[in-house]
């Protein structure tokens, strides 16, 4: 059986029929977009500028940094195509990524909410499992520092409870936190 069985149907309204419609979906072919944060609450959609505006019928999406320069790459699942890399090769701005492994906490901890703060900014991320349609996310957790050379304060809540408050950390590089235990740079 195919795993894509039924993509591309919907019931007819009056009788509750399927219609046949093909292989396509009525929601696939349409332009892609990829929004740029503005830094003031705003998104521009960059799609066009940045090659990302594909027409293909997407189905899953999975966002990391697979080559580990820092910059967060693109895997595009399609309807019956090959997946595709959009390879980010962006600017000079500086990043920090934080593995987390859980000891009491599940190994990936999965719950866990990290807030890290450069300069007069906060961020907050969580780590999520099974986290979209057909795709998953990955573990590291990566954040984008502009300007700033390092995170000034980092604060993990675990999924145990258990709280890890470090910092500075250096940025441009990989940390690797161990709940209940120790941080150690990973990559550069």
């Amino acid at each position: 059986m195919d795993m894509f069985e039924g993509v591309g149907r919907r019931s007819e309204r009056s009788t509750g029929h399927f219609l046949n419609i093909g292989q396509h979906s009525l929601n696939g072919y349409e332009r892609k977009v990829l929004f740029r944060n503005n830094g003031d609450g705003t998104f521009t959609d960059v799609a066009y500028v940045n090659g990302a505006d594909r027409v293909e019928d997407g189905r899953g999406l999975s966002i990391a940094d697979l080559d580990r320069d820092g910059e967060l790459d693109l895997v595009l699942r399609n309807y019956h195509q090959p997946a595709q890399l959009l390879r980010n090769q962006g600017g000079a701005a500086h990043w920090l990524q934080l593995v987390l492994v859980g000891t009491r906490s599940n190994r990936d901890a999965v719950g866990a909410r990290v807030r890290l703060r450069a300069g007069d900014r906060w961020q907050t991320r969580e780590v999520h499992a099974g986290s979209a349609y057909l795709s998953q996310q990955s573990l590291v957790q990566h954040f984008g520092l502009g300007d700033a050379r390092h995170a000034d304060a980092v604060e993990i809540t675990w999924p145990s409870g258990a709280h890890t408050t470090l910092g500075p950390l250096d940025g441009d590089r990989r940390w690797r936190v161990v709940e209940d235990g120790g941080v150690e740079a990973v990559g550069h």
